[in-house]
Parts: structure tokens; C-alpha cells; sequence
């Protein structure tokens, strides 16, 4: 690719930047990288350790005292590793630091599940089941706040929901 400014010399540090919804790339050679004040640019160290310590922020204050010193009891992975390499050791990892992720997901995507576009063909399905299970959470929050007036109405709605799709699946392979 060639340099955008001279239009002579191969581009050697590209640029991304968002404006709202509007996306400008600048390509630059060394030469006039340097002399529009790129340049560090090109210098950069910038890894996903960066990124991750950037991200986490007042998140890494809450970390657990056992967790930093043990870490994962399938994989050992600590949570300083995982800040500084970006990367989970194993499956387990998921559930032994979900304290620390919840957060870290949260302020990256907005949410800690998926939000994104369902099929047509399985959206009331997957519309069914988000359903269920924020009414199972709901159910065991009531139990715990031993509100059990309020966990039976949730148990019989899980109940009719459940059996509803249940009844559908029936009819459909009928």
C-alpha cells in the first residue's frame, strides 16, 4: 500500500479512527509519519497486557486474595497472568474469575451475555429461553430472600413456559 500523503513510498503505519459512526483510515510512510506527528506510532509497544490493564481498571482492586496467590485450581493461570497476557488458561479459568470478568465485560460490551441478532427461524426459541432463565434467576433470589409467595408464582410461570414449548416441539414433529 502507498503512502497517502507522498504517494511515493510504501505505508508502513496505518491509522484507524471513529468519528461516531464514521470510519477514516490514514496510511503513512515513515517519512511523513514523521512529519505530521505519527511517528510514536510506529514506536509503539502497545500489547494486549496494555490493553487488558487499561481495561480492567478499578476492576483489578477486586480481585480476591486466594485467587492472585493460587489461581486457577485446574490450570494454576494466575489473575496478574491473565492481565498480563491476555489470556484465560483453560475453561475453568472462566468460573474461577467470573468476580473479576462480569465487571470487565460489562464495561466492554455494555452487558455480560450476548445481545447480538437471532435467526428468524429460532427467535422465539432463544426469546423463550432468555425468559426462563432470568425467571429461574429471579426464582432463586426469591428463595433466598425467602420470599415464597413470590418463588411459587415464578416456579409456575417457569412451569408454563417450559411446558408451552414443549407442547409446540410436539405439534411441530406431529
Amino acid at each position: 500500500m502507498v503512502c497517502q500523503v507522498c504517494k511515493e513510498r510504501e505505508a508502513t503505519i496505518h491509522f484507524t479512527n471513529m468519528v461516531g459512526n464514521k470510519v477514516e483510515k490514514i496510511h503513512l510512510c515513515h517519512l511523513c509519519a514523521e512529519e505530521k506527528g505519527f511517528d510514536y506510532l510506529k514506536k509503539s509497544s502497545f500489547g494486549m497486557g496494555d490493553l487488558l490493564a487499561g481495561l480492567l481498571g478499578n476492576a483489578s482492586g477486586k480481585v480476591k486474595t486466594k485467587q492472585v496467590r493460587r489461581g486457577c485450581p485446574n490450570c494454576g493461570t494466575s489473575y496478574a497472568r491473565f492481565k498480563k497476557v491476555g489470556r484465560l488458561g483453560c475453561s475453568e479459568c472462566y468460573d474461577f474469575f467470573k468476580d473479576q470478568l462480569m465487571p470487565l465485560l460489562r464495561g466492554v460490551h455494555g452487558d455480560t451475555r450476548h445481545l447480538g441478532k437471532i435467526p428468524k427461524r429460532f427467535g422465539k426459541r432463544v426469546t423463550l429461553q432468555r425468559r426462563v432463565h432470568e425467571l429461574k434467576e429471579d426464582l432463586r433470589r426469591a428463595v433466598e430472600l425467602e420470599q415464597y409467595e413470590r418463588a411459587a408464582e415464578l416456579r409456575d410461570e417457569i412451569k408454563r413456559l417450559t411446558n408451552s414449548d414443549e407442547n409446540r416441539d410436539e405439534t411441530c414433529r406431529q
